[in-house]
């Protein structure tokens, strides 16, 4: 029965470690890296940063911004299911103190 315990112990670590969230390094506070997108269109988006929501219903003209450590990040933009806008996807590689900007239009 220990031997199955530690398999399954075994299993469950290598399931935890074999994520990538992306992060290459940690920055420091105040030295974060930041990610920053601005609404130039009329639709409202759901904005994601690495698979979390940072802002919902963006309004026209509205921005919003996230400090992330040092790696690659997926920045999604999502829609209400009718709308004349287009959803889209980015991918920001950012280092310490890095300032990206993403304009949807």
């Amino acid at each position: 029965m220990k031997t199955r315990n530690f398999a399954v112990l075994l299993a469950a670590f290598a399931l935890m470690t074999g994520c990538d969230d992306g992060v290459t390094e940690v920055c420091d506070d105040g030295n974060k890296a930041v990610i920053t997108i601005y609404n130039n269109s009329l639709c409202t988006p759901d904005v994601s940063v690495g698979g979390d929501l940072v802002a919902s219903d963006l309004g026209t003209f509205d921005e919003v911004s996230v400090e992330v450590d040092a790696g690659t990040y997926d920045v999604t933009i999502n829609l209400s299911l009718f709308t004349t806008c287009t959803e889209l996807e980015w991918t920001a590689d950012v280092a310490c103190g890095d300032s990206v900007m993403f304009t949807f239009e």
